[in-house]
């Protein structure tokens, strides 16, 4: 091998800066001179992976007509790039006549990524699992005229890729060539930026924000791929410099986040300037343009625009935004000055203030809550769910013996409801219900958690009105649902239609599941199952068809956990329907066990819609069991409208008189408000009694019933 005539450059520098630091940078330079054809080992660190290697002392990465997959060039770990860095280099890119266009790109990558690592080329670090925090500079060359060919930034946070800007457009066309130079800068304050010259479409992107941040532990990569053996990539004199980004006026503030921010970055503020004018105060390091009490470098510290006294618009300056969570007055709220909604209760920053009490008139407008705490008076309950309700959110409510959730009220897309219930995977409020999965549109699982229900280990009750849908063709309904309660987190998906059977996390439950898939197999049907100790078992099980391809079946579900007499689990409206009844069980409830619906949609083939969910707690000497709830319309003779009529069926006893009373879900201090008694009089019909409510007007609001033994 030849001696390069240019090694490879390290310097350490100081440079002075405008608040009296000094920082050291080094620089990488490689002309790829002296090197024989075909080398691939320059001895300055750098790694070389899949078809790199030297070429007319060029670093060629993919060569035209040679299939080869994805090429690499890594630097090692530059001292001081985690405070800024430039990166230039000249750039050839030519694709020969036919076979098919030019294919695929490259990009340059700054990260964790190990050295060699071959990377996604015009995808940056897209993909590759092990690289977590990365910025990439990429340039897409196919396919000519396609909707993601072009240049574009990108970042990789916590695993999380995003683009962060993008030109669409060609690089270069079949059987040409193009050449150019690359700059890039990497700023933590001022933000990337990213230029081309020499393409059919350039990159022309200045100062982008971007959350991702340097290590001075970081590589640098080069990463290309060939598709179809169509491109060849060629980089020569590669410098990269480190350290601190370009501060012209020397006050601290890089040219780049005084250009991003609209400051001057040839003024530093003193008289006379840099330049020899007359200087602008407002436009220095300690300069405050727009008059929210916070300097320019203060801003820049904090993130927070310094030609904005209330950057994120919440009502609040910058200055009183302090966020260190913690509530001191009117001048420090403890908020973010970043997020208008610090503590994510949908109330603004800028409305909460504990310091004024609650108005009932107005409680959008004056709350009296804290900014920094979802649920001010931690009753469970979010500040704005109270509010809507009526209720005064500073004021602690007794919780209620049970959870009730109509689903009515909520925007199409809501996620949150906040009562403390947690949505995963697809779920969702479509039409004023819980839409778990939807027919036609893949997902794979779905849950709906709820916390611990005071008393849930003596026993408890829940009902739900249950739709699910499928439409002609394709594959047969799939897959199912179930209801579940144990010790899985809050979110936990579940396994659907086998309850948590799989989940290893999860060592306690019971479910109740409805599985639907496939029509005719030996697993499809109606179950109770537990786990106890982690090992899953079946306790009862009906196999059978739920719904034909292309049917819809619906109606009311009952479900009961009853620590002595066992489990219960009834449906209607199914064509093969659950009916079990005190199924004994091994497992042992407890008052911190969640509750949660899993579902799953196999092949895009099912809607799963969750309507009126009740959950009563409470041992069986306490309360009586509601076990079915059917409702039907009742035709109204002209001119009398349609009504609802409501039949109720729970266990009861011998010789006992009943008393049948609902509500409409308020709830006070003692729990859910019953206020409306249908009828004191209801003699018992034996083991099971019923009781139908005629009369209700067509669309009233749902009702909630209560049985009581006289």
């Amino acid at each position: 091998m030849k001696q390069s005539h240019y090694k490879p450059i390290f310097i350490t520098l100081l440079a002075f800066l405008g608040l009296g630091l000094t920082a050291s940078a080094e620089t990488y330079f490689q002309n790829f001179d002296g090197f024989d054809d075909f080398e691939t080992e320059l001895g300055d660190g750098s790694v070389m992976s899949g078809t790199a290697n030297i070429i007319g002392e060029q670093l060629e990465l993919t060569a035209d007509g040679a299939a080869g997959g994805f090429a690499s060039f890594s630097i090692p770990p530059l001292e001081n790039s985690s405070t800024g860095w430039t990166a230039t280099f000249d750039l050839t890119i030519s694709d020969s006549e036919g076979a098919n266009e030019p294919a695929d790109g490259l990009s340059l990558n700054y990260g964790n990524a190990e050295l060699g690592e071959l990377g996604s080329a015009e995808e940056g670090m897209a993909g590759i699992s092990s690289v977590t925090e990365n910025i990439s500079f990429e340039i897409d060359t196919w396919m000519n005229f396609d909707a993601e060919q072009g240049v574009n930034i990108a970042e990789k946070v916590d695993g999380v890729d995003k683009n962060l800007e993008f030109t669409n457009g060609p690089i270069l066309e079949d059987g040409t060539q193009v050449n150019g130079k690359v700059e890039i800068v990497f700023d933590p304050d001022g933000g990337v930026s990213f230029s081309t010259t020499g393409l059919l479409t350039n990159a022309e992107f200045e100062a982008v924000a971007t959350d991702f941040v340097g290590d001075d532990e970081y590589t640098f990569i080069l990463s290309a791929r060939v598709g179809g053996a169509n491109q060849t990539v060629l980089i020569d004199n590669l410098l990269i410099e480190t350290g601190t980004p370009a501060d012209t006026d020397g006050d601290g503030l890089s040219d780049s986040y005084e250009l991003k921010n609209g400051l001057d970055p040839e003024d530093n503020g003193e008289n006379p300037n840099n330049n020899g004018a007359e200087g602008d105060p407002n436009q220095g390091a300690t300069g405050d343009p727009d008059m929210d009490g916070v300097t320019n470098i203060m801003e820049r510290d904090g993130g927070t625009d310094p030609k904005k006294a209330d950057t994120d618009g919440d009502g609040l300056n910058d200055n009183v935004e302090t966020n260190n969570g913690v509530w001191s007055g009117v001048t420090s709220t403890g908020t973010d000055p970043l997020n208008a909604d610090t503590d994510g209760d949908t109330l603004s920053d800028g409305v909460e203030n504990p310091d004024l009490a609650y108005d009932p008139g107005n409680g959008t407008t004056q709350p009296g809550t804290d900014p920094n705490l979802a649920d001010t008076d931690g009753d469970l309950v979010k500040d704005a769910a109270e509010i809507l309700a009526g209720r005064d959110p500073t004021v602690a409510q007794a919780k209620p013996v049970g959870y009730v959730q109509s689903f009515d009220g909520f925007d199409d897309g809501t996620t949150d409801l906040g009562d403390g219930s947690v949505m995963a995977g697809t779920a969702n409020i479509v039409d004023g219900q819980l839409e778990l999965t939807r027919d036609g549109v893949a997902g794979g699982f779905a849950s709906f958690t709820i916390p611990p229900i005071a008393n849930s280990d003596k026993g408890w009750t829940a009902t739900f009105d249950l739709t699910i849908l499928d439409g002609p063709g394709e594959n047969d309904p799939a897959d199912g649902m179930s209801f579940n309660y144990g010790n899985f987190a809050l979110g936990e998906l579940g396994s659907a239609e086998e309850g948590m059977a799989g989940i290893g996390s999860v060592t306690e439950n019971i479910s109740f599941e409805i599985d639907t898939w496939m029509n005719g197999d030996g697993e499809q049907g109606v179950n109770i199952a537990e786990k106890v100790g982690g090992a899953d078992s079946d306790l009862e099980f009906t196999n059978g068809i739920i719904l034909d391809d292309g049917a819809d079946v619906g109606g009311p579900v009952a479900i009961v956990y009853d620590p002595v007499a066992g489990l219960s689990f009834s449906t209607e409206g199914l064509q093969t329907n659950a009916d079990f009844v005190e199924i004994a069980t091994s497992f042992v409830g407890h008052a911190e066990y969640n509750f949660g619906i899993s579902a799953r949609v196999g092949g895009a083939n099912e809607t799963l819609l969750i309507d009126n969910l009740v959950i009563s707690t409470g041992s069986t000497s306490e309360s009586f069991r509601i076990l079915r709830i059917e409702r039907a319309i009742v035709p109204g003779v002209d001119p009398a409208p349609d009504t609802v009529s409501v039949t109720l069926t729970w266990n009861s006893r011998d010789g006992r008189t009943y008393t049948v009373s609902a509500g409409s879900g308020e709830v006070d201090d003692n729990g859910l408000v019953f206020d409306d008694e249908i009828d004191d009089g209801v003699d018992s019909g034996g083991a099971t009694t019923s009781f139908t409510e005629t009369g209700i007007p067509l669309g009233s609001p749902v009702r909630y019933y209560r049985i009581e033994e006289r």
